[in-house]
């Protein structure tokens, strides 16, 4: 039986989130309300806590199954014509879309912005402040096909 993966913003239970809305959002408004300071220590350390938190909750728990692929590759905007993990890896190592992104549109039927290039992921990502840590994401095999080395 897979064990499910509440929700980061659950720990704190005089926060009321509002799930129609972005991760990224939410946590701003959270980080607000405990006055976490944007860069601080502290809120980085909640950010990567909240991004994982979520990450596990929406995906990580299923990455061995197909359809979780096959679902992320039409997330990007790739279509139904994939029929094994492989071939979403291969489509999606050509993909450029913020991860982040990805996991606030997961749960709706909205898609990630997709860049040309990964000079316009880095540049939305870092003015977004919209990033996880590279070693984080290297250890995951869904991050790993999605990552890419911004500039």
């Amino acid at each position: 039986m897979a064990v499910q993966v509440v929700s980061f913003f659950d720990q704190f239970p005089d926060f009321d989130c509002n799930p129609d809305s972005p991760i990224s959002n939410e946590f701003k408004r959270l980080g607000k309300a405990r006055n976490w300071r944007p860069g601080s220590k502290t809120w980085t350390k909640n950010w990567n806590r909240c991004m994982g938190n979520e990450y596990n909750r929406l995906i990580g728990s299923r990455i061995s199954n197909l359809e979780t692929w096959q679902v992320m590759c039409r997330k990007v905007g790739l279509g139904d014509e994939f029929t094994s993990i492989r071939q979403c890896k291969k489509a999606l190592s050509c993909i450029y879309v913020n991860i982040i992104d990805l996991l606030e549109c997961w749960e709706t039927h909205e898609m990630p912005t997709r860049f040309c290039n990964v000079s316009q992921l880095a540049k939305y990502s870092k003015k977004s402040a919209k990033l996880i840590p590279r070693e984080w994401a290297k250890q995951d095999k869904v991050l790993r096909v999605l990552l890419k080395r911004l500039l």
